[in-house]
């Protein structure tokens, strides 16, 4: 049968791609997995920290905190910077995003062989320089891959984020016990196949791909409400590692199975119910769901040191549920406002904030349990976890007061037009 010919006028015809029975075909769902595969090196490496500072190169407990450490700064300082060249180049996300992603693959191949300490710092900065900036930048290709149904795309993407780290940290306990170099390579071909993903996924331009787009308008104060909540969800958790977990084995008396399981009641039910969160923005907008899972959430953590260890269990699966309910609408929010020419450069600033929370949430916490002890020497851990809870009701009556006129206009007007068949690249 001869080829029908194509109507006059029309293009070119679209190239066709050999669909993977693995890769799924949507570019939500297959950025959703390109972002699952490039969080799981996040916590790969945290359980083995000893194994992998200490014993393979003969480091301090010090230098095992470092290795953490130099990684979020080197992220917070090149985010920005790739955001701003973003604002020269809207249609690089594709490449950069992969480009990022090979070379933290060739970062973690370096930590696998490298000969000391300072070779390992300098391959952990490379590291981290690439891996946040790669984070935000799939962040954008979803945001604009999203057409209307923002809250299901980033939804997703927070489902992918959440389970990427959850999974990381059992996976890189087994895998250091089998070796070093194991763990470090098991990460690279991680972020190998994420850029793999990438390569494949259309991704559409963006709307009006003009600089302005890609700014971010600093001076309007609802910009920096997705900020605070972006630090305060990371701060709360650095709290929640490093004081709650003191709490749970000095006061309490867990042992470490016990602590672990009461991380996965909080981190499940989180990551699962990100996506469905985010169906639910799409039907009754961001505003409502980001205030009352905020309220919620502070609620139940100012809650942890007021009940026995029999509610513990109850609290961890409220709190992760409550989580699930902020944190992909704020996602929404941010979209919301960028589309609304507040830029792009938003989703970078995010990952700022958040990097900056769970910098300072462990130290705070530290000073906090050091001058709080009461004469017993017991430091004050209701006081500190109601702390907490305090600072996300402030936040949610602040978030009331800014963001109540625009929650209110953009539920009068029809949501922007986002095309869905823009070029590619």
């Amino acid at each position: 049968m001869p080829p029908v010919p194509a109507p006059a006028g029309a293009g070119p015809p679209c190239p066709v791609h050999p669909v993977s029975p693995v890769i799924p075909t949507s570019p939500r769902a297959r950025l959703a997995l390109a972002t699952f595969l490039c969080l799981v090196p996040v916590t790969l490496l945290v359980p083995g920290l000893h194994e992998l500072v200490v014993v393979a190169h003969g480091g301090t407990e010090g230098d095992a905190h470092a290795f953490m450490t130099v990684n979020m700064l080197a992220g917070m300082i090149t985010v920005p910077l790739v955001m701003r060249a973003l604002r020269r180049d809207p249609g690089a996300v594709k490449r950069w995003a992969m480009g990022a992603l090979l070379v933290d693959a060739a970062a973690f191949v370096g930590m696998a062989f490298a000969p000391g300490l300072a070779a390992l710092y300098a391959f952990r900065v490379v590291d981290g320089a690439v891996h946040l900036p790669a984070i935000t930048l799939l962040m954008v290709a979803s945001n604009r891959s999203s057409g209307e149904g923002r809250g299901r795309s980033l939804g997703a993407l927070a489902t992918a984020i959440m389970i990427g780290v959850a999974i990381g940290s059992p996976l890189g306990g087994r895998l250091v016990e089998i070796g070093v170099r194991t763990t470090y390579l098991t990460g690279a071909v991680l972020l190998v196949l994420a850029a793999v993903v990438v390569r494949l996924t259309a991704m559409p331009l963006g709307e009006m791909a003009t600089g302005s787009r890609y700014a971010w308008r600093r001076s309007a104060l609802a910009t920096w409400i997705p900020l605070a909540y972006g630090f305060l969800d990371r701060f709360s958790i650095g709290i929640y590692v490093s004081t709650f977990t003191l709490y749970l084995t000095n006061v309490i008396g867990l042992s470490a199975p016990q602590r672990g399981a009461l991380v996965a009641l909080f981190m499940v039910p989180f990551a699962l119910l990100c996506y469905p969160a985010g169906r639910l923005a799409d039907r009754v907008g961001w505003f409502a769901p980001l205030l009352i899972g905020n309220v919620l959430f502070g609620l139940t953590f100012g809650a942890y040191g007021l009940v026995s260890a029999a509610w513990l269990p109850y609290l961890m699966l409220a709190s992760g549920v409550f989580s699930a309910l902020m944190f992909a609408p704020n996602l929404v929010l941010i979209s919301e406002l960028a589309s609304r020419g507040h830029g792009e450069g938003l989703f970078g600033a995010f990952q700022v904030a958040g990097s900056l929370g769970f910098l300072t949430g462990p130290i705070v916490g530290g000073l906090l349990v050091t001058f709080t002890r009461g004469a017993d020497g017991v430091p004050a851990y209701r006081a500190i976890f109601l702390a907490v809870g305090v600072l996300a009701a402030a936040l949610s009556l602040v978030s009331w007061v800014v963001l109540r006129r625009l929650a209110r206009a953009l539920a009068r007007e029809a949501p922007p037009a986002i095309p869905v068949s823009l070029p590619t690249r």
